[in-house]
């Protein structure tokens, strides 16, 4: 219901701003924190009580942070993808004051705010009981030490302005492209879908054990779902697992962009199995991905720095208030078929491939 949903966004909000809250108070209790390489930590900074101004300056980033991750769910797309570019090209022309400590943080809060987007997402389809965590598990082994080293490569792409710039034209430009040329999952179903001939045998009998098997999965609501078990030591989906993965490490998305085609081309798993697997396996990846990039920020400062010392929680305590709301509106909006799917992945298209010209032209213009 709408009260319930309110209740659990409220919730949610009241608990995030809770955990910064002593998050900042711990990291601040013993004096003044010395600025070290450009990442500072205000002693001032207190949720609890009367915010000062310098905590509110991100604060137009709760509506931003909600249409954004509206939008991304609805196209099936990682938030970071448009994060990222927020905090690396809008965010210096408002002013010196709103520039993140460098590329790294601002990729590792882009990948930060994601996860708790997608967490938001990710309950909704577990409450259904439209996650085969089992699967989920088989790609996260791929998927888990690949963006591991995009992560650590992340470092040393950020700290190069024109690669990291061209990296974005080419990412943003390419996922303009997925979105206009790559077929909808409804039509791999009805069209393409890939069940491997030997499954059968002329008299339609089951005949080999070494193919994948039928899997039968029942929802909440008793709707009953049958696909097949992924193959495994498929040389193809590794590779394609491991590529989504060192993207999502490196540049904060690609992940769920390589899994869900695999699941539902592969696997002929129905849209809303593979939708929840899907999450379920950007979550995980995402938010580990996430925790080694700040790990390395945190090592660039000294070896005794805690990682809750380098997030920018003046930005977050907006950013992850505003995924969490958008996870919620996301899926009934979709429900209420406001927009068709078309509608929305031209617009989502349409906006990566503006994003992926204005960094093509930074690297031009410098």
């Amino acid at each position: 219901s709408e009260l319930d949903t309110t209740t659990a966004i409220s919730t949610a909000t009241n608990t995030v701003v809770e955990c910064i809250t002593n998050s900042v108070s711990s990291s601040t209790s013993g004096g003044t924190i010395e600025n070290i390489n450009s990442i500072q930590i205000s002693s001032s900074s207190n949720f609890g009580g009367l915010i000062d101004y310098s905590n509110l300056k991100y604060a137009f980033m709760l509506p931003i942070a909600t249409l954004v991750a509206t939008c991304c769910q609805l196209a099936g797309i990682g938030g970071a993808a448009l994060f990222s570019p927020v905090f690396l090209l809008v965010f210096p022309l408002l002013g010196p004051e709103y520039t993140l400590p460098s590329a790294a943080s601002a990729i590792a809060s882009a990948l930060l705010t994601e996860c708790f987007g997608f967490a938001s997402g990710l309950s909704g389809f577990a409450r259904r009981e439209l996650v085969d965590w089992k699967i989920s598990l088989q790609y996260m082994v791929t998927s888990i030490p690949s963006c591991l080293l995009g992560a650590v490569l992340a470092k040393y792409l950020a700290s190069d302005p024109t690669i990291l710039r061209i990296a974005y034209a080419s990412l943003m430009l390419g996922l303009a492209a997925y979105l206009t040329l790559s077929p909808k999952p409804e039509s791999i179903l009805e069209e393409e879908c890939d069940v491997p001939d030997e499954l059968l045998t002329e008299d339609g009998e089951n005949n080999s054990v070494a193919v994948n098997a039928v899997i039968s999965k029942t929802s909440r609501d008793g709707q009953t779902f049958n696909y097949l078990a992924p193959r495994k030591g498929s040389k193809r989906g590794v590779g394609a697992t491991a590529t989504g993965g060192i993207l999502t490490g490196l540049l904060g998305v690609g992940i769920g962009e390589v899994i869900l085609p695999q699941l539902v081309r592969g696997c002929c798993m129905p849209l809303p199995v593979a939708a929840g697997t899907s999450v379920a396996v950007v979550v995980v990846t995402a938010l580990t991905a996430a925790v080694v990039q700040f790990w390395n920020l945190a090592q660039d400062v000294g070896p005794d720095c805690s990682i809750l010392n380098v997030v920018p929680w003046e930005l977050v305590q907006f950013t992850v208030p505003g995924v969490l709301i958008g996870g919620q509106i996301a899926p009934a909006v979709a429900s209420k078929g406001y927009f068709s799917d078309d509608a929305i992945e031209l617009f989502a298209a349409s906006l990566f491939g503006i994003v992926g010209i204005a960094f093509a032209l930074k690297v031009v213009l410098g």
